[in-house]
């Protein structure tokens, strides 16, 4: 049985070879496209069929692999399964931003320095000590799985409150997901339950979320609105969220122009997939088109940030940079008006449609 999944440039073999070598020396099988790809199957259903099977993602990180959209693809489907992920980086090259999404989070190995032969041996003791572990580090089984890789569902506060939940049980959940999410936070840059339920209860539709099976949160996207002052010491990083309050911000209701502050847009790391962004994605702009069909528009967002693939999100997203929040984070914004012309934003027809006769 395999256990470790080689990814990798063909441009880098030589290493690769080295690296299966070593690990299969002390008795850890793995799999490489160019040997076990099973003849008269096609090359993409074995691919796939061992990134199921195997339990750890190795990838071998260098400027070759950085630019193989084969490597892409096959990380984006390592995280759709819940794949164990090692990457091996044996250049000193920057993951670009796609991959940074999907690899920010996890803890590099670097050998960037000679004899190779080294850095190979520590990464099969950290192999070794991976699958030692196989209990608690194993990908999840097929079940899961099948939960992890599209079937979340966008639902409201409403569908929440039939479930059980009350306006302070969904912040606390949505609190406890973010000091699991985000190492570091305070409650200065993460606000308290008690004040988010009071948003929950007045402001259902500042918020939207994903949940499990289980009926569980999982991931979510929240907003504010605010003044034109409140928006530019947010944009100089010189708020935190537990200031926001109904009597501090703006209220939605009535059409106008409004500043946005995205307060959050995430899931858990369990549940990071495409779908599941997409599914994130999609339903904030839905209720952007609602607004927009009420006369209600957003000059400009802005967001505090807390991690490297978030950053990464929020860029591919149309966000840039401004400056780093005064306690925790960094600080990104962007223009809604004018409508932004970037493709993710072109193929939303109906809203760039609003936003061009409102900005006219």
């Amino acid at each position: 049985m395999y256990e470790v999944f080689i990814s990798y440039s063909s441009k880098d073999k030589t290493i690769a070879d080295a690296v299966v070598h070593t690990l299969e020396e002390c008795g850890i099988k793995c799999w490489i496209a160019y040997r076990d790809a099973v003849p008269g199957v096609k090359y993409s259903e074995s691919i796939i069929a061992a990134i199921r099977e195997t339990k750890i993602f190795l990838l071998i990180f260098s400027e070759n692999s950085k630019e193989s959209r084969h490597v892409k693809n096959e990380i984006n489907f390592a995280t759709k399964v819940g794949s164990v992920m090692i990457p091996f980086r044996v250049e000193d090259v920057v993951p670009d931003d796609s991959l940074e999404y999907y690899l920010g989070a996890t803890h590099w190995l670097d050998a960037l320095t000679k004899p190779l032969q080294n850095h190979i041996l520590r990464l099969k003791d950290t192999i070794k000590a991976t699958l030692s572990h196989e209990v608690s580090v194993a990908p999840v089984t097929n079940a899961t799985n099948t939960t992890r890789s599209g079937q979340l569902r966008v639902v409201e506060a409403e569908y929440l409150y039939s479930k059980g939940y009350t306006p302070l049980r969904i912040a606390e959940r949505l609190v406890e997901n973010d000091l699991k999410l985000y190492e570091g936070i305070s409650e200065l840059n993460e606000g308290s339950a008690e004040q988010w339920a009071d948003f929950i209860e007045n402001c259902p539709d500042y918020f939207c979320y994903l949940v499990n099976e289980a009926d569980e949160i999982v991931g979510d996207w929240s907003m504010v609105a605010l003044d034109d002052e409140t928006y530019a010491r947010a944009v100089s990083g010189d708020t935190t969220e537990n200031e926001f309050t109904l009597d501090t911000t703006e209220y939605i209701c009535f059409p106008g122009v409004y500043n946005g502050y995205l307060l959050n847009m995430s899931l858990n790391m369990e549940y990071k997939t495409l779908d599941n962004n997409l599914k994130l994605v999609d339903s904030f702009f839905a209720r952007l088109l609602k607004y927009a069909e009420n006369g209600i528009f957003f000059k400009r967002f802005c967001v505090n940030v807390f991690r490297r693939d978030q950053q990464a999100f929020y860029k591919n997203f149309g966000f840039s940079y401004v400056c780093d929040n005064k306690e925790f984070g960094k600080i990104y914004a962007m223009d809604f008006l004018p409508y932004p012309s970037t493709p993710l934003f072109a193929k939303h027809a109906e809203l760039k449609k609003l936003y061009e006769n409102a900005d006219n």
